[in-house]
C-alpha cells in the first residue's frame, strides 16, 4: 500500500476563510489515498477568544491547541507548517515572524496590499530558505491551463488586448454583507477594496495566462463613489477602502491591458473578460473565485459549484477556419473531469491547499508549482499603478510604481491587554 505523508499544520486566524481552508483540509484527508499525503491541523491561533473557543469547539481541538496569541504557537516544534488566514494588511507581520520561526508558509490571497509589501514576504522566504506559496483558486483548473496553452501554442496569434470588467451593484464585505468582518472595509486592516480582492484573482490569471509580460506603465482611477449610511458603518476605523478601481495598463510588448471592477455601483451585475489576438480571441468565463471542487463540501452535488453563484469556468475562442468565422466552446468543466481519470496527476494542480502540500512535501519544486507568489506580486505592481496614477494625476511608470508603492502593513496589534509592535526585519 502507497505510504501515506502527512503535514502537520497551524493555523492563524479563524475568520470566515479559515472554514474554507478547512474544508479543503477535509476533503485532502478524504482523497489521501489518491493524492499521497493528507493534512492535518493541529493549532489554531485567533485574537477573538469568543471566535477561537467557538472555532475549537466546531472542529476538534484540544484547549491546549488553542492560542490567543500567535507567537505561541510558533514556539511549538510539532507543526510543519503555517497556513495564514488573517487579513490583508497583516499577511506581511505574521507570515514573516513564522518564517523566522522556522515555518514554511501558506497565506490566503492577496498575498499583501502593495507591491511594496509583496516582496517583503518573498525576499524573507529567499533569503531563510522558507518554503511559501499564496492561495489563487482562478489559476487552479482547465479553463486556465486551456487559454495558457493556447496563447502559448499561437492560436491567437499576437495577443494585443485584453479586456476585464467584474461590477457588482451592492456587494461591500461588512457594509452590504453583513457576514463578513468590518475589517474588509479598515483601511487600516484590509489596504484596499475590489481593486485588490478581487484583482488578485482576475488580474493574476490574465498575466499568468498571457505569461507574465512586463510591465511599461499603468492609468488609473480609484475611489469611493458611493454614497453610504453612516448608521451601517459599524468599524471604528471608518470606511477607508475604494468601491471602484479602473486601470489601463500598457507592457513593455506592446499590449494593451483594461480592467474595471467596482464593489458598488448604480448599474447592474456583469463580468467580461476576453483577450484579443490577431488570429483569434478567447472569451473567459466566470473565473473561479471559490477554489473548485476540493472547496466544496464533500457532500455538495456534481458538477462542482466553482464559483459562489454555481456556474462553472469556461472559454469560448473566436477566430477564422478554412475561411469561415468560428466560435468553439472547449468545455473545460466537463473535460477537466475527463482529464482527473485520464492524469490523477492533475490533482495537484486544482486546488492550491493540494499545490502547497505537494510542493511542501517536494512533489512539485519551483519549476513545477505555479509561482503564486511572484504572480501575486506582479498583480499588485498594477493595481498599486492604479491607485498612485490616482494620487498623481496621470500616467505612471512601472519604475515609479515600483519606488513609490506604499508599506501598508500593520506595525502594531493589539494581543490581550499587550501592544505588539512587528518586526519585519529578516
Amino acid at each position: 500500500m502507497k505510504e501515506i505523508r502527512e503535514v502537520r499544520v497551524g493555523i492563524i486566524g479563524a475568520g470566515q476563510i479559515s472554514h474554507r481552508h478547512m474544508n479543503i483540509y477535509s476533503n485532502i484527508q478524504m482523497r489521501a489515498r489518491q493524492l499521497g499525503f493528507t493534512a492535518k491541523v493541529v493549532a489554531v491561533a485567533e485574537i477573538d477568544l469568543r471566535r477561537l473557543k467557538a472555532w475549537g469547539e466546531r472542529y476538534g481541538l484540544d484547549e491546549k491547541d488553542m492560542y490567543t496569541d500567535f507567537r505561541e504557537l510558533l514556539k511549538r516544534d510539532d507543526i510543519d507548517t503555517i497556513d495564514v488566514c488573517v487579513h490583508n494588511n497583516l499577511h506581511v507581520p505574521i507570515s514573516i515572524a513564522a518564517m523566522k520561526a522556522g515555518f514554511d508558509v501558506y497565506c490566503e490571497k492577496p498575498s499583501a496590499a502593495s507591491y511594496h509589501d509583496a516582496r517583503l514576504m518573498i525576499d524573507c522566504a529567499k533569503k531563510l530558505g522558507r518554503k511559501y506559496h499564496v492561495q489563487m483558486s482562478s489559476l487552479m483548473n482547465l479553463q486556465t491551463r486551456t487559454a495558457r496553452d493556447m496563447i502559448a501554442e499561437g492560436k491567437l496569434g499576437t495577443p494585443y488586448f485584453a479586456n476585464l470588467e467584474m461590477v457588482t451593484t451592492r456587494r461591500r464585505p461588512g457594509y452590504d454583507l453583513p457576514s463578513f468582518t468590518t475589517d474588509f472595509y479598515s483601511k487600516r486592516a484590509a489596504g484596499h477594496g475590489p481593486t485588490i480582492d478581487l484583482g488578485v484573482y482576475v488580474i493574476g490569471q490574465m498575466l499568468y495566462v498571457l505569461g507574465l509580460p512586463k510591465l511599461k506603465s499603468v492609468s488609473g482611477l480609484a475611489k469611493q463613489g458611493m454614497e453610504l449610511d453612516e448608521r451601517l458603518i459599524t468599524n471604528p476605523d471608518g470606511f477607508g477602502v475604494e468601491d471602484i478601481g479602473n486601470g489601463f495598463a500598457r507592457f513593455e510588448n506592446g499590449m494593451g491591458f483594461h480592467f474595471l471592477t467596482t464593489s458598488a455601483c448604480n448599474y447592474k451585475d456583469y463580468s467580461m473578460t476576453y483577450i484579443l489576438g490577431s488570429k483569434g480571441g478567447l472569451e473567459i468565463i466566470n473565473t473561479d473565485t471559490t477554489g473548485g471542487s476540493f472547496a466544496r463540501p464533500a457532500n455538495s452535488p456534481s458538477p462542482p459549484p466553482f464559483v459562489s453563484s454555481g456556474r462553472e469556468p469556461e472559454l469560448r475562442f473566436y477566430g477564422d477556419t478554412d475561411g469561415q468565422r468560428v466560435e468553439i466552446d472547449p468545455k473545460c468543466s466537463y473535460n477537466m473531469q475527463i482529464e482527473q481519470r485520464v492524469n490523477p496527476d492533475i490533482l495537484l494542480y486544482n486546488d492550491n491547499q493540494v499545490m502547497w502540500l505537494a510542493y511542501k512535501l517536494g512533489i512539485l519544486n519551483d519549476e513545477t508549482r505555479y509561482n503564486t507568489p511572484e504572480i501575486a506580486a506582479q498583480q499588485l505592481l498594477i493595481t498599486d499603478g492604479i491607485f498612485l496614477s490616482e494620487e498623481l494625476g496621470r500616467e505612471v511608470t512601472v519604475d515609479e510604481i515600483k519606488e513609490l508603492s506604499p508599506a501598508l502593513y500593520m506595525t502594531e496589534q493589539e494581543i490581550g491587554s499587550e501592544l505588539v509592535k512587528f518586526d519585519v526585519s529578516f
